[in-house]
């Protein structure tokens, strides 16, 4: 069986507390070097410092050049504790099979990655190692080696392996620009919790101080909620310090994203808006799964499950490499899914470190048999499922069909139709477009019924004696045909 050669990523869910991801904010840690020294990120971060950490393998030739350029070494004499300490570097093993043992060397290169060394990590250098196999698995890394930048507005940047000057433009310009002269209050992230089944949520957004001033109060405006409203936030923040604000009980009527954005004046009004769309997917009653195997098919298996955790939907026993699969399926009533991506080996569709190609995973939820609404899930086989070579690990994504937030009146400025799902009557008010006519069909594009709209466009369509399921109706809206899915439940 395989070895892995690298970190693979934490997927039993799609988001790990502990991993880390380029452009996102990083989790809180505190954890030991080897000299029994404790680490804590946000200590080092709230005092205003960035912290690198530079991850790697004992065995890796790459890593072992790096080491010998003393890039880092020297970077720490200019802006380090033997500068003008405004980074911390921290180098991480990140090899979560190894043994202590491998960074005092000496060399061996036997292919095993739990055992070999280029030789003596520690002579060389001065700066602290971080040789933890639960954090390493935690960071969930994408590759090795791997430098990483967490600025102190705990933002997340990822690079490979920099000369001196490269690395000082990253840290210093375009990663974590200094702060804003003046007042400058920042919206880092947001963050939305919602249950499935509900059309209520709790909003979380992280403020942070990008201004030389104190923030003292600002206000923030919030879009896309039933209502729009505005906040006020006061507190005392200084330079680089957070403060998350929790909106609960927020109702909302689509799943598009909620906007959030400052409402003051401030001296830099590019960091003032943040965007961000529910926890919990969305669909249709009608999805499509798209699935490419890598050069392991037989490894991969998948399921849908509904919310009482029965399987409707499963595929596996593959043996053809690279297959390629396009799958439709109706979902059987509305309500909560979990689609599930098992690979036995843990690395997921991530063929291409085995010299191979990678495969990929897409859930889609569809209008009809042939227009995508939107794309659920989007795995691109570039990471693996478990952080243990040759341990089974899954990919899970939640989703909801039919939501309560997406179902109830169609409608725009100019028309509107209700209800939905519907029962025995729909009703239409297309007074506002051009349309005469509308037409119901099945998701394979069958025609069921057609109705004649009334000089005002309105109309009543009997649908008592068209069968339960999910249909499209259509019509015309000027030059553009419009296209609205409707559920019909007797």
């Amino acid at each position: 069986m395989k070895n892995l050669l690298f970190i693979t990523a934490i997927c039993g869910a799609l988001t790990s507390y502990s991993q880390i991801e380029e452009g996102t904010l990083a989790s809180d840690f505190s954890v030991q070097d080897v000299a029994g020294n404790t680490r804590h990120l946000y200590e080092q971060l709230d005092s205003g410092k960035t912290v690198i950490l530079y991850c790697f393998a004992a065995w890796d030739s790459y890593a072992w050049e790096y080491y010998q350029q003393q890039t880092l070494e020297s970077f720490n004499a200019l802006y380090g504790a033997a500068g003008n300490a405004a980074v911390e570097i921290w180098r991480v093993e990140g090899e979560t099979t190894n043994s202590s043992e491998q960074l005092s060397g000496p060399e061996l290169n036997t292919g095993n990655p739990a055992y070999d060394s280029q030789g003596d990590w520690m002579s060389l250098s001065t700066l602290p190692v971080i040789d933890d196999s639960a954090f390493a698995a935690q960071l969930a890394l994408p590759y090795l080696p791997l430098l990483i930048v967490i600025c102190p507005d705990r933002l997340v940047r990822f690079a490979d392996q920099l000369s001196l000057g490269n690395l000082s433009n990253l840290v210093f310009q375009s990663a974590c620009p200094p702060a804003s002269l003046g007042y400058d209050p920042a919206l880092i992230s947001a963050l939305i919790n919602r249950s499935c089944g509900s059309n209520e949520i709790q909003l979380d957004v992280v403020l942070k101080n990008r201004g030389t001033e104190t923030l003292y109060n600002t206000t923030l405006n919030l879009e896309g909620a039933v209502e729009s409203q505005s906040i006020s936030w006061q507190g005392q923040l200084n330079s680089y310090q957070s403060d998350t604000i929790s909106i609960s009980a927020l109702q909302v009527i689509t799943d598009a994203p909620l906007r959030c954005s400052i409402g003051q004046p401030n001296s830099n009004t590019q960091n003032d808006t943040v965007s961000v769309r529910t926890d919990v997917g969305y669909s249709t009653r009608l999805i499509r799964l798209e699935l490419a195997l890598d050069a392991y098919p037989q490894e991969v298996e998948w399921e849908i499950r509904n919310d009482s955790d029965f399987v409707i939907y499963s595929g596996g026993g593959y043996s053809v490499d690279y297959q390629y699969l396009n799958q439709i399926f109706y979902l059987p009533s509305v309500g909560c899914y979990s689609f599930y991506l098992y690979d036995s080996a843990g690395d997921g569709l991530n063929g291409s470190q085995y010299s191979g190609f990678d495969g990929f995973c897409k859930l889609y939820s569809m209008l009809d048999s042939t227009t995508t609404e939107e794309v659920m899930l989007d795995y691109d086989g570039s990471y693996g499922f478990s952080a243990q070579p040759n341990t089974p690990g899954f990919l899970q994504y939640n989703f909801e069909a039919g939501s309560p937030i997406n179902v109830g009146q169609i409608e725009n400025r100019t028309w509107s139709i209700y209800p939905n799902p519907v029962g025995e009557v729909l009703h239409l008010n297309l007074s506002g477009v051009d349309s005469r006519e509308i037409t119901l069909y099945d998701l394979s594009g069958k025609w069921i019924l057609s109705e004649r709209l009334s000089r005002e466009g309105i109309a009543t369509v009997d649908v008592s004696s068209v069968p339960s399921g999910m249909y499209i109706i259509s019509f015309e809206s000027g030059t553009q045909p419009e296209k609205h899915p409707i559920i019909i439940q007797h």
